[in-house]
């Protein structure tokens, strides 16, 4: 019999994004972030393929916030 270990996600918050569409935010394992599409709609409702999921712990974590700043300070630019 094999066993396959559980993955455990933990949903840290989410967008709205439409009436049908939400970004997703999950810690996967306690090692992985989440960020997904899900959609709320009369035929499917739960997570898309549209997203991405990267280990927190590989340098990753430090370069995404970097992107995040320039996008948060372009965004302070037009607004």
């Amino acid at each position: 019999m094999n066993k396959t270990k559980q993955t455990e996600q933990k949903e840290m918050g989410r967008v709205k994004l439409g009436d049908t569409q939400d970004l997703v935010v999950s810690i996967v394992d306690d090692e992985k972030v989440d960020l997904r599409i899900f959609l709320n709609t009369d035929s499917y409702k739960g997570p898309t393929k549209r997203g991405v999921r990267f280990y927190l712990f590989d340098d990753n974590w430090p370069e995404f916030m970097k992107l995040m700043e320039k996008v948060d300070r372009k965004y302070q630019e037009l607004t």
